[in-house]
């Protein structure tokens, strides 16, 4: 059985941590199948929407302590391990449509962090998020965790809870703008289904140049983002969408993109 379970509906892509008798801990199998699967979604035009998500009780409780303990005494496989999951949240970032994390239990370390990489995040009330690195002597910059969580919390939070190795629930984590809301385990299919096929409805081109706006907003200065804004909006404005959005709205009627 495979660590990544992958399924697709509608545009709508699934990948899902399949190892939930081991609270879907991440292994260097999972790392590859996950990195491969991701790099083949960039590609793929019928794609429309990313959905991660984890099998069991658990989104994902980060790495794998058996790999960790064997990657002490070899420097390869050290850095093989490491170097697969910054891969992997580099590629998860740069997936050109929305992806969502539908975190059906607690995040952990790198769990955490691959929630965290996603656009857009909904948890289950009592879930759990945690960065615990430091908690076990690893450093924790880690699996994207120093770039991603500065730009969630602001800068004095994310020192707090990586210095601290802190974990927070996920009401407080809504609080603190790591994740967009929380809701009852049995809304949760409900909700991100929802938000999903909202977004699998979008107009695919205008979704992906304000995914590539939104990435880069931090690091450019005000004439670099309006040079951007400039480029997407020049051609966004150009495209078969825009013609249906306008139509549909002085029509009174929700808009039939067919997305480019």
């Amino acid at each position: 059985m495979s660590d990544l379970a992958v399924s697709a509906a509608d545009g709508v892509v699934t990948l899902t941590f399949n190892r939930p008798e081991r609270r879907n801990a991440l292994s260097r199998t999972l790392g590859h199948e996950l990195l491969r699967a991701l790099r083949e979604l960039a590609r793929d035009d019928s794609a429309r929407v990313l959905v991660l998500t984890g099998a069991g009780k658990a989104f994902c409780a980060g790495g794998d302590f058996s790999e960790i303990q064997a990657a002490n005494a070899d420097p390869l496989k050290a850095e093989e391990g490491v170097g697969v999951f910054l891969e992997v949240f580099q590629a998860l970032r740069e997936i050109p449509f929305p992806s969502v994390a539908r975190i059906n239990g607690d995040a952990v370390g790198g769990g955490c962090c691959l929630a965290l990489g996603c656009d857009l995040r909904i948890a289950v009330r009592g879930a759990r998020f945690g960065l615990p690195f430091v908690n076990i002597g690893l450093a924790g910059a880690d699996l994207g965790a120093s770039y991603i969580l500065p730009r969630l919390v602001g800068l004095t939070r994310a020192t707090e809870m990586l210095l601290l190795g802190q974990t927070v629930t996920a009401e407080e984590a809504v609080g603190f703008g790591m994740i967009h809301r929380c809701v009852e385990p049995d809304a949760l299919d409900q909700e991100v289904g929802d938000l999903v096929g909202r977004l699998a409805r979008g107009p695919r081109l205008a979704l992906r140049l304000t995914k590539q706006a939104l990435a880069a907003s931090l690091d450019r200065g005000l004439e670099e983002a309006l040079a951007f804004e400039r480029y997407a909006q020049t051609l966004a404005i150009q495209s078969p969408d825009v013609l249906e959005g306008v139509k549909a709205f002085l029509e009174k009627r929700p808009p039939r993109f067919g997305g480019s």
